[in-house]
């Protein structure tokens, strides 16, 4: 006689209310298996904590060929670049410099490559990442710190090192990477001389670091793997002093009117069910009341969890990973 097999723990529920709104595809993946993945924020953080599982790798797609891909030590951090197939332009590649997510907690150099090869094949242009410091290592401005860097080294030195044109600089990123991002192309105008940025691509962006689940959270207060809870475990690593969340170069929506007056045209890409969705469209109408251009496409049903489910399980993901290529692209005149 067979013995009675032993339920999966389910650490990760669908909230009933939340269920209606998702998109199916979402809900099969997220019954079948996100729901039994322990949360990051109930295990105590240690040394094996960037190694303990996470979103499964297999449902993203796979990175796509380039012409090369290379690694360059910049001292504290490192970055990698991919060049696209193809004859460089005369003026030199147009180039995308990216900040992976992560809560700036997680993550490595080695994070969205998938999405990354694409956005250099699709829009023909030379894509950076930079491989930031990391909290609680390294809190709050060691990050924004380092973007400054990345970015200036771009500038003086991709020309030479990686064929780029430095006058056709991008910057994006991903989660908190997309606040990094904001807050990069925030500063480039503050610096002495300014740096002209081309452009800004955003994917389901941390803005405000200030928000709670009483405020800007609360709409989405219940929505799956990114919640509140996980928020702030991250949070409470990235930000170590409370006030340094009221702070622009960490709340980017804090910003002077004259700086945010000052940033590139924007593409940003948010999910309909994810807590950082009102601060996104918030951030989106802050900068158009600023006179900046700014295109917001809403992904409706869909999570925080978008880009990493773009293989063939999530055909949301799969079709921001082309809008934003097709952003980029259109912005270079490469498309």
């Amino acid at each position: 006689m067979s013995s009675p097999t032993t339920p999966r723990k389910i650490h990760q529920p669908i909230h009933p209310h939340t269920r209606p709104r998702l998109d199916p595809q979402y809900i099969a993946i997220h019954d079948s298996h996100l729901q039994y993945i322990p949360r990051s924020e109930s295990i105590p953080w240690g040394p094996n904590s960037r190694s303990l599982p996470g979103m499964p790798s297999d449902f993203s797609s796979a990175p796509v060929p380039v012409r090369a891909t290379r690694d360059i030590d910049l001292g504290v951090f490192k970055v990698r670049a991919f060049t696209p197939v193809g004859e460089k332009p005369m003026n030199g590649w147009p180039v995308l410099l990216w900040f992976h997510g992560g809560g700036c907690v997680l993550g490595d150099i080695g994070s969205e490559n998938n999405f990354l090869t694409r956005l250099c094949m699709r829009a023909k242009c030379v894509v950076v990442t930079a491989e930031y410091r990391l909290a609680p290592e390294n809190p709050f401005p060691a990050a924004v710190d380092d973007a400054v860097t990345a970015l200036k080294w771009v500038v003086d030195f991709g020309k030479e090192e990686l064929g780029v044109n430095p006058t056709k600089v991008a910057v994006g990123g991903s989660s908190s990477g997309g606040n990094l991002a904001t807050v990069l192309s925030l500063l480039a105008s503050t610096f002495t001389p300014s740096i002209p940025l081309t452009f800004l691509l955003l994917t389901i962006p941390v803005i405000d670091q200030t928000a709670t689940a009483e405020t800007s959270w609360s709409s989405n207060a219940n929505a799956p793997w990114l919640t509140p809870a996980r928020m702030t475990w991250y949070r409470d690593m990235y930000l170590t002093h409370p006030e340094d969340s009221k702070k622009w170069t960490a709340s980017p929506n804090l910003a002077p009117k004259e700086i945010l007056a000052k940033s590139p045209s924007v593409w940003m890409g948010v999910s309909e069910c994810d807590i950082l969705f009102e601060e996104g469209k918030a951030y989106a109408e802050l900068l158009r009341g600023n006179g900046v251009e700014v295109e917001c496409v809403v992904y409706p049903g869909s999570t925080h969890s978008i880009l990493s489910l773009d293989g063939n399980v999530l055909d949301l993901g799969k079709k921001m990973v082309v809008d934003a290529s097709e952003a980029l692209a259109k912005t270079f005149g490469t498309c």
